[in-house]
């Protein structure tokens, strides 16, 4: 049975974080998962494909981090995109889905909690969409987004507006830039995001952060 999407509204709000906990709750959301976000009026997925878009037209491989059932890789479809996409998700059930309804090239279970099994410079475009809030060691995600894109490659993320002040997501995109890891192309928000909040409650808003990695 699907979760009722007020009780998946309430989990979220919490700053969930544990991996096995985020790996069952998404097991059980799968199949609703895409229908509660379409009536919840989520918008990421489609910001993020314009700007991967406008920012790399020259892109020709695309990896998804968390990419859940699948929303950002079908996104890039419907907008022509012809390269590869790849997909790392810790939920099973929500991979499979995205294997079901196409796009990608190539999808893997992963724990995002831990460094990536990708070696170096393997995709033009990292992006990570409606899945910082499970990923709290902020820096270290970010740097190994930036290895997995490697130089000239961009990275492009969004965090949720509460997160971003709690998990000084400023500091660390000023750090990363210090160290040449990466410069920040364009940081936007608060922004919209879930602007019928988690199903009916107060609108929320997210950064949406666009990265080249090195200079």
């Amino acid at each position: 049975m699907a979760p009722d999407a007020d009780a998946i509204g309430d989990w979220l709000n919490k700053d969930p974080s544990d991996p096995h906990e985020v790996a069952r709750r998404y097991d059980e959301w799968a199949r609703s998962y895409d229908h509660d976000l379409d009536a919840w009026s989520y918008q990421a997925p489609a910001v993020v494909v314009e700007t991967v878009l406008a920012r790399m037209p020259s892109a020709t491989s695309v990896l998804d981090v968390g990419c859940g059932t699948g929303l950002v890789g079908r996104a890039l479809r419907e907008r022509g995109f012809t390269g590869r996409i790849s997909g790392l998700d810790i939920s099973e059930a929500s991979l499979e889905i995205a294997r079901e309804r196409g796009g990608y090239d190539s999808l893997e279970q992963a724990d995002l909690q831990q460094p990536l099994a990708l070696a170096d410079d393997i995709a033009d475009a990292v992006v990570c969409v409606g899945v910082m809030t499970y990923l709290p060691d902020v820096e270290a995600t970010w740097r190994e987004f930036a290895r997995v894109a490697g130089p000239g490659g961009i990275v492009v993320v969004t965090q949720r507006e509460d997160l971003w002040q709690a998990r000084e997501c400023q500091a660390v995109v000023e750090r990363l830039e210090a160290d040449g890891t990466w410069t920040s192309l364009d940081l936007t928000g608060p922004a919209a995001y879930l602007p019928d909040g988690y199903g009916g409650g107060p609108a929320v808003g997210c950064y949406y952060l666009t990265a080249v990695v090195g200079g």
